[in-house]
């Protein structure tokens, strides 16, 4: 009997296999050259060439979960894998995806509710999706105690500054009425807007590797306290905060301009801006990694 089993176990095998093999032969051509292509540049790939996982926040707004995709294509011409994350309101939810993410995107949006940072509704105040200012605050939160990569752009430098307990003008053209400028194009902004001057020496300024360069503006919020932990970076020229950064104790980066756009249409600069959050993400990925594996060793030495 005991030789038995032996055969019968090879029969086993060959007979899945047989059955497998039956039903690919029942696959359409071209989803049979589909598979085998990705099965291909999966051999290739090696742990080494893992992509670090980028989240990107999204808008609720009545059964629809939506993003612009130029933020998703700036990122994985970065060279990081996009992963959008669904608006919720459940803290242990977002702590679960925080877990799996190795940075975090913040993306251009509506108004930021003021009561957030302790200021009446202006009556300028444009569209305010409650939604997604929990979402997104408790998002912050989750990935900021974690010490994850946080990028913003537009709306999400404004909810970073918030999130830290900074305030926000809900309004430039009422509150900036001396200025010349154009903060909200109406049309592409494929081109720039106007101009900004970043500080030297600033991680900022190292990331793009300039000190002024043109950007485009799809705003009509922006800072005005600068939240306690953060710094200003850069500025326009009529004295709207451009960019900001929490380095070197936090690693945040935000920028009031859309770089995506930019980005996606083939500008030199504004690339560098989603190079760094994915090299941020890589070094973060390492050291929770590092994290682990020595978490797993004392685990271990205790149950001994």
């Amino acid at each position: 009997m005991k030789r038995i089993y032996p055969l019968v176990l090879i029969a086993c095998i060959l007979a899945v296999q047989s059955a497998m093999a039956q039903h690919k032969s029942r696959l359409a051509p071209k989803l049979t050259a589909l598979y085998a292509h990705a099965d291909s540049l999966n051999a290739q790939k090696t742990a080494k060439d893992r992509k670090p996982v980028i989240g990107i926040t999204t808008t609720l707004k009545g059964n629809s979960l939506s993003v612009g995709y130029n933020y998703v294509k700036a990122i994985s011409m970065a060279g990081g894998t996009p992963y959008l994350i669904a608006s919720t309101d459940d803290p242990q939810e977002l702590k679960t995806v925080v877990g799996m993410l190795d940075g975090l995107l913040m993306t251009g949006g509506p108004d930021v509710d003021p009561a957030y940072f302790g200021h009446e509704r202006h009556p300028q105040l444009g569209e305010v999706n409650d939604e997604r200012d929990v979402f997104e605050l408790l998002l912050f939160k989750a990935a900021h105690e974690r010490k994850m990569p946080i990028f913003g752009i537009c709306r999400g430098l404004q909810m970073i500054n918030v999130a830290m307990g900074g305030t926000l003008w809900q309004d430039i053209p009422s509150d900036f009425p001396q200025s010349e400028l154009c903060h909200r194009q109406t049309d592409d902004s494929t081109t720039p807007a106007h101009d900004i001057s970043i500080i030297p020496g600033t991680v900022t300024a190292k990331v793009f590797g300039l000190t002024s360069t043109g950007v485009n503006s799809r705003h009509h919020q922006c800072i005005k306290d600068i939240a306690p932990e953060l710094r200003i970076t850069a500025w326009s020229p009529d004295s709207v905060p451009e960019m900001i950064e929490g380095y070197p104790r936090y690693p945040i980066l935000a920028i009031q301009s859309h770089p995506e756009i930019f980005t996606v249409h083939g500008d030199k600069v504004m690339p560098r801006f989603f190079h760094f959050l994915i090299k941020e993400a890589k070094q973060y990925h390492q050291k929770k990694t590092t994290r682990t594996v020595v978490n797993r060793k004392k685990n271990i030495k205790r149950k001994k």
